[in-house]
């Protein structure tokens, strides 16, 4: 379940970020903190894929 929760949110943010980068826009406050603070979550997806 927390797995399955912690990946919803990686995926949330993903969207996140592309619907800026689409916009033209950024959000660096937030990308710092995501990336930041994330860095094992976003290993462990990226291998899991």
């Amino acid at each position: 379940m927390k797995d399955e929760k912690q990946g919803d949110f990686y995926s949330d943010c993903m969207r996140y970020f592309d619907s800026l980068r689409r916009q033209g826009r950024q959000d660096y406050a937030f990308e710092d903190e995501f990336f930041y603070t994330m860095p094992a979550l976003s290993e462990k997806i990226a291998v899991e894929k």
